[in-house]
């Protein structure tokens, strides 16, 4: 979930959160130290994104070799990974505090507008996939590169951005319910994470409260867990059909990037 922030970050790290980036050209010597808290967020304008990739996709595609194509893909994927940071600040402080009413509402926008982002993006990879310059592309930087590429425009069609971004709101309510748990349990109110250790305990009668605790509270939003799921999976398998998949397993795979292997290779594995 650790944004990049620049193309000078090679590595991340994580660590009581602080994000340690090392300069790739000064690694023994260039460590900067930030704190999670202190990126800044600010909302991405469609229009403005939308007229920046076009830009940059149009002058790529009219490049006139393949080091134009190499600088504008550069910037490109700068721009990309701006608009993903952003949406990644959003999700991660929304899941921290779903009450929290500011981000809230971001969250809110980039389900809504998620899926129009995304078409941006597989513009640019219908542009890099037919680059007249795809031979020297590939020799850079590497086939896989343009095989991830055609797998990911397989997944996305603009005619299954309403789905999109009903899956959204569907797995934004979904996190909300399972935020919402208030667990009465060893003195205190705990929430399902907070259950967790309760439920390892060596102890067999705490396990045994701590689940029973935990079962309750499923079964009273029973209810809202069986919508929400039967929603969640009648949308994606309609996307499923619309984007010329047999289900939502095949299009999963794809999602994930699973190239070397299928629904069947694993099937095959489990039996062995």
């Amino acid at each position: 979930f650790i944004p990049v922030l620049s193309k000078l970050t090679q590595k991340k790290v994580a660590d009581n959160g602080n994000i340690r980036a090392i300069h790739p050209y000064k690694r023994h010597l260039c460590i900067y130290f930030m704190n999670f808290n202190d990126y800044k967020y600010e909302r991405v304008n469609i229009d403005t994104t939308k007229e920046q990739f076009g830009s940059l996709i149009g002058k790529f595609t009219n490049a006139s070799n393949v080091e134009e194509q190499c600088k504008y893909m550069d910037e490109i994927i700068k721009l990309r990974n701006h608009v993903e940071t952003m949406s990644t600040l959003v999700s991660v402080r929304h899941s921290i505090d779903t009450v929290d009413e500011f981000y809230d509402k971001e969250n809110d926008y980039y389900d809504e507008n998620g899926p129009v982002l995304q078409s941006f993006v597989m513009d640019f990879y219908k542009a890099l996939t037919t680059s007249k310059f795809r031979k020297e592309l590939e020799e850079k930087y590497g086939k896989f590169l343009f095989d991830l590429a055609e797998c990911s425009l397989k997944t996305f069609d603009e005619k299954v951005i309403p789905d999109l971004q009903e899956e959204n709101k569907l797995v934004s309510k979904y996190q909300k319910l399972i935020a919402s748990a208030k667990i009465e349990f060893d003195g205190g109110e705990k929430n399902l994470s907070e259950m967790v250790p309760y439920a390892q305990s060596k102890d067999r009668n705490i396990r045994k409260d701590a689940a029973k605790k935990v079962a309750q509270f499923f079964s009273e939003n029973k209810n809202e867990f069986d919508d929400i799921y039967d929603k969640l999976v009648k949308v994606r398998n309609g996307i499923a059909h619309k984007l010329g998949f047999k289900n939502y397993i095949e299009l999963a795979y794809a999602l994930m990037s699973r190239l070397e292997y299928n629904a069947a290779d694993v099937a095959g594995y489990r039996k062995q």
